[in-house]
């Protein structure tokens, strides 16, 4: 269960490999260069419904030996919803390599005629920087495949993910990322950022599988960044996508 934050979504969730706090949510090795304390929570209004949001929130805590990190979030309304607790860690390896760790606790709740279920999974993430301003991600969600049922044999999904990002200056990435979800066909996605002056960006992201556009545009104003999207269905609605963390100073 990924949460999609204004950022990662306006680059159309192409965001395996980069480094940042919204790795929370996607691939924690991305929180590894944290420095100071963030907190952030963001929203999906899935298709407009709001039976189909997903609330989240988030907190990293830098440390000496490592930084550890912490989310909730919960998808759904009071007859179905899916909720997750999550605690990680992640840190530098060398000056090229970061990875991280996190469990979760994953909770669904249904209508009083099913019976609610608790599951334990966890998750493994790598960021390396080969080369200069090269950025290459690895994601693995559930490599277990954790049982949820005995009927029909449900299983939590079992996500893959590996991306590569260029940085061609400061305020241009361009990424492209392939997921797989073992019992789907593989989702290509890419995305592009422009900071269009130092603390204005736009964005753009496309994904397949189906077929989806998005758009996104965030502000960054002294320790608070804001971020929205906007993400197209080929038959559904739109979805849109707002987030905004703070950094606490050192």
């Amino acid at each position: 269960m990924f949460s999609q934050n204004g950022r990662f979504e306006g680059m159309g969730n192409s965001s395996v490999m980069l480094y940042d706090f919204w790795g929370v949510f996607n691939n924690q090795a991305g929180l590894a260069k944290i420095e100071s304390p963030i907190v952030g929570i963001c929203y999906d209004n899935g298709f407009l419904v709001n039976e189909t949001g997903t609330q989240s929130l988030g907190f990293v805590l830098p440390t000496k030996s490592g930084n550890f990190n912490t989310a909730i979030s919960r998808y759904g309304y009071s007859l179905y919803s899916e909720n997750k607790l999550a605690l990680g860690y992640s840190r530098k390896i060398n000056d090229v390599i970061s990875a991280s760790l996190q469990f979760d606790y994953i909770y669904l709740h249904q209508s009083e005629a099913y019976e609610n279920k608790g599951i334990f999974i966890f998750e493994l993430g790598l960021i390396a920087e080969p080369v200069e301003n090269l950025f290459i991600g690895v994601h693995l969600l559930n490599p277990t495949r954790t049982k949820i049922a005995e009927y029909q044999n449900e299983r939590a999904a079992t996500v893959m993910r590996f991306g590569l990002g260029y940085f061609f200056a400061e305020n241009v990435v361009f990424t492209v990322e392939a997921e797989k979800n073992i019992e789907n066909k593989v989702r290509m996605k890419s995305g592009l950022e422009y900071g269009i002056i130092s603390n204005v960006f736009i964005r753009a992201g496309i994904k397949t599988n189906p077929n989806q556009f998005s758009l996104g545009l965030g502000y960054v104003f002294k320790n608070i960044s804001i971020d929205i999207s906007f993400l197209s269905h080929p038959s559904l609605p739109i979805s849109s996508q707002a987030s905004i963390n703070y950094q606490f100073k050192k």
